[in-house]
């Protein structure tokens, strides 16, 4: 005669997985908004870092080599798309920069070459920078200047701020939707560079703080 199994190590019955399974996937359901949230705003950060690192790429470069280097953005406007390269100018002059060899370029545009998700610019600061012809130079002595005129780029209009700061802020764009929250990358007049949430860009642009 075979021996009784105890009612406490019976298997589980067919409805029992049927229900454990329907959790499961509510779960799922659950999570996925906010796992989704969290590659969309990782894959922001990803590309604001990539200008950080291309600001400390020039301006490092700029006063090893006493050569002035320039980052030029394609497409400085809103809905522009967020993308730039960086030249090493031919002497130590702003006015070279265009002129000489570009060293790094960067793009998250529609169609771009890693297939990425579409970046684009949402605002830029100061509003010169949207003529296409400013662009940031860095010198010997490590500060960022207006690579056109050889100028600070200007204070907001209306305020006392100070004069010198640029500032791109940029968000994951699809299907001509915003998606997610955008953030700020901050050039400041010393050549310095950070990434800043949630921040109102002209209190940014012309802080004189750059990125200290």
């Amino acid at each position: 005669m075979l021996p009784r199994v105890p009612a406490q190590v019976r298997g589980s019955t067919l409805l029992e997985l049927m229900v454990g399974l329907v959790i499961l996937m509510i779960l799922g359901t659950i999570a996925a908004p906010s796992i989704g949230a969290l590659t969309r705003n990782q894959h922001l950060r990803g590309a604001a870092d990539d200008l950080v690192f291309a600001v400390d790429l020039a301006r490092s470069h700029a006063m090893a080599n006493r050569r002035a280097y320039g980052i030029v953005f394609d497409q400085p406007k809103p809905s522009g798309a967020f993308s730039f390269r960086v030249f090493q100018g031919m002497d130590a002059t702003c006015g070279s920069v265009l002129a000489g060899t570009q060293i790094r370029e960067v793009d998250y545009g529609p169609g771009n070459a890693k297939k990425d998700a579409v970046i684009a610019i949402v605002d830029v600061a100061p509003k010169e920078l949207k003529s296409g012809v400013a662009f940031a130079c860095f010198k010997a002595d490590g500060r960022m200047i207006r690579g056109d005129n050889g100028r600070a780029f200007s204070p907001p209009l209306g305020t006392k701020l100070g004069a010198g700061d640029l500032v791109v802020q940029i968000q994951r764009l699809e299907g001509g939707n915003w998606l997610g929250t955008p953030l700020q990358v901050q050039i400041g007049y010393n050549g310095s560079a950070r990434v800043v949430y949630g921040r109102p860009i002209d209190s940014l642009q012309g802080s004189g703080a750059g990125g200290l």
